[in-house]
């Protein structure tokens, strides 16, 4: 019963973003406090976070979640319709350095709107082509 349920959400787009995000947010956390360990700031660390994550996520997304064919286009459209998350991130990590946020607050304030804005973004700019 449960690997049909799981058949029947891997089919849907959004579903398989919302994972796919979901390991993204995993990696980006992951480099986020890997860099602070490091020496970094929490601006740095989510740039980084979000370099590294957002490179993984085209790839999976592209291949997996909308079936679409790499290409450079392709990835600068991604970048182009990723780029609010970028914003975000640094704003975000401004604040929790600005008000000494604790690093775990600065990386949920990052990651709390980001699946649906991204899907959304997702969905009409980067991949819209590849959709019939």
């Amino acid at each position: 019963m449960v690997h049909i349920v799981i058949e029947w959400a891997l089919r849907h787009p959004f579903l398989r973003f919302c994972l796919v995000g979901g390991v993204a947010t995993l990696i980006h956390a992951g480099v986020f406090f890997l860099t602070l360990y490091g020496g970094g700031t929490q601006v740095l660390g989510n740039c980084f976070g979000y370099a590294i994550a957002s490179v993984w996520s085209y790839y999976i997304n592209c291949l997996w979640t909308f079936a679409s064919t790499l290409s450079w286009q392709g990835f600068l459209r991604f970048q182009m319709a990723n780029s609010i998350v970028l914003v975000w991130g640094i704003i975000a990590g401004l604040l929790g350095q600005w008000l000494s946020f604790a690093p775990i607050a600065t990386l949920t304030l990052t990651v709390i709107v980001g699946p649906i804005l991204n899907y959304i973004g997702h969905s009409r700019i980067t991949f819209r082509q590849s959709r019939s």
